[in-house]
């Protein structure tokens, strides 16, 4: 069965980076890069030696071993220097980010960071505007009954984004696709069920109220 947010992550990539593929599991996405012809070279990276001999093995089945060296690696710390870029799909939000910020000097030398984070995609884009970068890409992947953001990010300076934004999406809110906006809508409908329910502290509330507003003006448009 093909893998639709694979696909749709590896068709996110500038064509033509070395790429760090961080937590690659069995590899599939490196795979789906170099045989693509998107990439010259793919480093199929991971924390645990189990993936990465479950790597190393469908890479070998797939006869491309010398384009996706395999490498034993937290985050991007033992990743070799010729990347330029890396990706980071499949995580919570604090492991993503933790990965990030470990090796945050390495950041501004990438020039395509692309991360996908299991829920929290708010707070991704808010650590990506906190610190100035710039998105430059997005996609919204509906893969077997599940729901994706993939952001597409660069070191280059930008300034803070919007709460609508934060929110939307600086590129998706742009494009006025149909399974976005249902979506959004998805979205709205879970926020509405938490106010209507009126629990949890005002912070909290007066933060998703914010979101529920912005969510309407969205679907209005």
């Amino acid at each position: 069965m093909k893998n639709i947010r694979l696909n749709k992550i590896a068709d996110m990539v500038m064509k033509g980076m070395t790429v760090a593929d961080i937590g690659t599991d069995h590899a599939l996405l490196a795979i789906l890069l170099i045989e693509n012809k998107i990439c010259p070279k793919v480093y199929a990276c991971d924390v645990a030696k189990g993936p990465l001999l479950a790597a190393k093995t469908n890479i070998g089945k797939a006869g491309l071993s010398e384009l996706i060296p395999t490498v034993l690696s937290d985050g991007l710390k033992n990743v070799p220097k010729d990347a330029n870029a890396c990706i980071i799909a499949g995580m919570g939000y604090m492991t993503a980010v933790e990965i990030l910020e470990a090796s945050f000097e390495r950041l501004s030398h990438m020039k395509q960071i692309i991360v996908e984070v299991n829920r929290d995609t708010i707070k991704m884009r808010a650590w990506i505007s906190e610190h100035h970068f710039t998105i430059e890409d997005e996609a919204y992947i509906y893969d077997r009954n599940h729901d994706y953001i993939a952001l597409s990010f660069s070191p280059k300076q930008h300034i803070s984004y919007s709460k609508e934004e934060l929110t939307i999406g600086p590129i998706l809110i742009q494009r006025k696709d149909d399974d976005y906006r249902k979506y959004c809508k998805k979205q709205k409908e879970k926020i509405d069920a938490i106010m209507d329910q009126s629990k949890g502290n005002a912070f909290h509330l007066a933060q998703i109220k914010e979101e529920q507003s912005i969510y309407e003006s969205y679907l209005k448009q």
